[in-house]
């Protein structure tokens, strides 16, 4: 038997940090929309990856391919235990790098004396003193962020051709000097050999030890993963590697570029070095951009040969003892030990003990943007759902504000009920410059809401065909009265909908139809369109595009009445309004009882109907022959309501509730709803959250609402942030969307925000 033992000296763990989003995006001629990216971030964490290079602050005329770094970055720190890594080219990208909060910078330092001129139009030796700017900003603006110094061309390139290793050693020891925390060495254009490979990290190990932590290959003549070995043999143990093996080698067209993840991965887990990776989920990702980058060629082996079936490598999972683990759950303990061993802090949410608990804490729909053109209550409805799953949702308001925060009546809860957990920008939209704000907004954005008479939103180019031609990925919501057809122009409320739909019949008496008692359908159409929102975004994960999706009031109203639509269908009777109707059951009914108190008694079954009968000695009618069954004290339910009703009206309330409760049997006391505030059940659930009134005369002040109603996890999905004040949030969603402090006073001198 062979043994299973790594040699003398070889990393146990390894780290894979992926590069593909920025050094293999960087070399490809299309833009790859944001949320594609925010896509690959999400499902790379999934397959246990846990350091992820999501960019470069490089001149965006430069490289318009990683113009939302900042924005990725952002998203990324939303998962517990995720390194965001960014690519810096100079003190001002480092600047921003410390404002938008990355968790590592790397400082690229060519060794080639002419690939520095011709790449960074620097020597190597101003990199470094660029090096020495960065560390004393990033102390002096008290930031945690690692500072670490790649040296790349370290075996040479294609302009200069061989680069003396002793210059490599010492550029790399300037580095450290210069302040930089650890490290990298990089065969930028594929030119190493694994000798050349050993011989230059033994080296470099001898002079920076543990701050050497990384290395960085491409495979361009087919020696990438041989050179992973050599450098492991040193003692390596975090590797850079791209999905597909994109990008990475400018000077060698048409050759292949990075290591791919999949490969890198698939060889450490072969050997037995655990990498927290798991290989299945890594090769569906892998799957998943052919999709995205259709057209592009992809490198790597493991994903077009696919797993051999007697591979049992512990990159899917396995712990030492054979046991199957959670390999994204373990990435972070594995990670977090690595990184120690190579001289790298872990980060605050990379600690194992915490990481299981942040995920719990982690809502489904954290990292999704969500642009909400929405006012009264079906739109704002979709909106909070989504907010409330943990989106970011930004409303966008009239520079005047949102008219329902200054409704009277039964309008004055609209606002707060349904904007909490959201941003509020304000911006003119009739003004080019409010118009362009917006237009950036969306293109950052994962889901667009909107609720106006349909073209509205095709006047200010924010209809789903124009929006859609800047961000494929997007998905449009668009709540409306009816679904395109012969009603589709037509001005509808909930009022509306529920007359002509059926509901107002079947809710009033005979003659006398009567509105619900809620915004039933405006507030159900903004739920149906949430639900269809993530519908669309389960399937852009396979496709990588966006779509339209349309929720309407009348669908909604229809679809509330379609079971006595069915009714007829089935039976050929017309269903009669509910307070006419024939009951499937006798005991079904509101009661009046003593002191005016009233309460609904039921009993559904011939098992609940002896109970009733033993609970308050009512022998009689238990063993009466004419309502044994169901069916018969139907047929005898006007005479039996009316013999119930003298029984039971010397009873209370709240006597009645007791009995009904200790018995099993189904009741509820008739309530207001201010009186729910004080429900015993709501408020030892926490079904109510205490929230800030934003306007009128109670500005200010506390207020309980009603909070989403599910639990995940046994937890209740909570209120997040107080209903914004109007434009509370709009200088911060400006500056998101690449608007410098300057160009926002600008635009508020012009009146084009709030």
């Amino acid at each position: 038997m062979f043994a299973t033992e790594l040699p003398t000296g070889w990393p146990a763990h390894a780290i894979v940090r992926e590069v593909g989003l920025r050094d293999g995006l960087q070399s490809l001629a299309r833009v790859v929309p944001t949320p594609i990216k925010r896509e690959w971030i999400a499902q790379a964490y999934a397959a246990g990856l846990r350091e992820i290079e999501v960019g470069s602050f490089v001149p965006v005329r430069l490289l318009p391919q990683l113009a939302d770094t900042a924005e990725l970055v952002a998203y990324a720190r939303t998962f517990p235990g995720l390194r965001a890594t960014v690519l810096v080219p100079n003190l001002k990208g480092a600047e921003r790098a410390i404002e938008c909060g990355a968790d590592l910078m790397v400082v690229p330092l060519s060794a080639s004396h002419a690939h520095s001129l011709a790449n960074l139009r620097k020597t190597p030796d101003d990199v470094v003193k660029e090096v020495a700017k960065i560390r004393a900003a990033r102390d002096a603006a008290g930031s945690r962020m690692l500072l670490e110094g790649g040296v790349g061309t370290a075996f040479g390139c294609a302009l200069q051709g061989h680069v003396d290793p002793v210059e490599v050693l010492r550029l790399m020891q300037a580095l450290l000097d210069a302040g930089a925390d650890c490290v990298s060495l990089a065969d930028t254009v594929g030119y190493a050999d694994p000798l050349m490979v050993r011989r230059l990290f033994e080296a470099a190990r001898r002079i920076a030890g543990d701050r050497l932590t990384c290395a960085h290959f491409h495979d361009t003549r087919g020696l990438g993963l041989a050179n992973v070995m050599a450098a492991m043999e040193t003692g390596i143990s975090r590797f850079d590697a791209c999905l597909a093996g994109i990008g990475g080698c400018p000077h060698a067209p048409g050759a292949s570029g990075n290591v791919s993840t999949e490969d890198v991965a698939y060889l450490l887990g072969s050997m037995g070095v655990h990498t927290g990776l798991d290989m299945p989920r890594l090769l569906a990702l892998r799957r998943q951009a052919g999709v995205w980058l259709e057209g592009e060629t992809l490198g790597g082996s493991i994903a077009k040969a696919g797993l051999p079936k007697i591979w049992k490598g512990v990159a899917l999972g396995a712990g030492d003892d054979g046991a199957e683990v959670d390999a994204p759950a373990a990435a972070a303990e594995q990670a977090s030990a690595v990184a120690a061993s190579n001289g790298v802090p872990a980060g605050d949410a990379s600690a194992p003990g915490a990481s299981a608990a942040a995920r719990t804490r982690r809502l489904p729909l954290v990292g999704i943007r969500v642009v909400e053109f929405t006012h009264m209550v079906m739109g704002p409805t979709c909106g909070m759902v989504l907010a409330d799953l943990g989106a970011e949702v930004i409303k966008v308001e009239p520079i005047e504000g949102d008219r329902t925060r200054h409704l009277l009546g039964a309008g004055a809860g609209f606002f707060p009920m349904f904007n909490r957990n959201k941003k509020s920008i304000s911006l003119d939209l009739r003004s080019p410059a409010g118009a362009e704000a917006a237009h950036k907004l969306c293109a950052s954005a994962d889901i667009v809401v909107e609720n106006f008479r349909p073209g509205v939103m095709a006047r200010y180019a924010l209809d789903y065909a124009s929006l859609s031609q800047r961000n494929r990925g997007l998905i449009y919501v668009s709540c409306k009265g009816f679904l395109p057809g012969p009603y589709e122009q037509r001005t509808a409320l909930d009022e509306v909908v529920q007359m002509m739909g059926g509901l107002a019949y079947m809710t009033g008496r005979p003659g006398d139809p009567l509105r619900a008692g809620s915004s039933v359908n405006d507030i159900m159409g903004g739920m149906f369109g949430a639900i269809g929102a993530m519908g669309a975004l389960q399937e852009r994960r396979a496709t990588g595009l966006g779509q339209e999706v349309q929720s309407a009031l009348f669908e909604n109203n229809v679809f509330l009445v379609g079971q006595h639509m069915l009714q007829y269908a089935v039976t050929g009777q017309a269903a009669a309004p509910m307070p006419e109707r024939i009951s499937a059951w006798a005991l079904y009914d509101v009661f009046t009882v003593k002191d005016d108190g009233q309460i609904f008694l039921a009993a559904v079954s011939d098992a609940q109907w002896i109970t009733f009968c033993d609970a308050f000695g009512f022998d009689d009618l238990k063993n009466a022959s004419h309502l044994k069954t169901n069916n018969d004290r139907v047929r005898a339910r006007a005479q039996l309501l009316a013999d119930l009703r003298s029984r039971l009206q010397g009873y209370g309330v709240d006597e009645l509730a007791r009995i009904f409760e200790k018995n099993g049997l189904p009741f509820a006391p008739i309530v207001r709803p201010e009186e729910l505030f004080d429900d015993p059940h709501l408020r030892a659930t926490g079904g109510l959250a205490n929230i800030r009134l934003t306007d009128g005369e109670r500005a200010g002040q506390q207020a309980k609402v009603t909070l989403f109603p599910i639990t995940m996890d046994g937890a209740r999905l909570d209120v997040r942030l107080q209903p914004p004040v109007m434009g509370e949030h709009t200088t911060d969603l400006l500056r998101s969307v690449g608007y410098s402090d300057e160009s926002i006073h600008k635009l508020r001198e012009q009146g084009a925000i709030h």
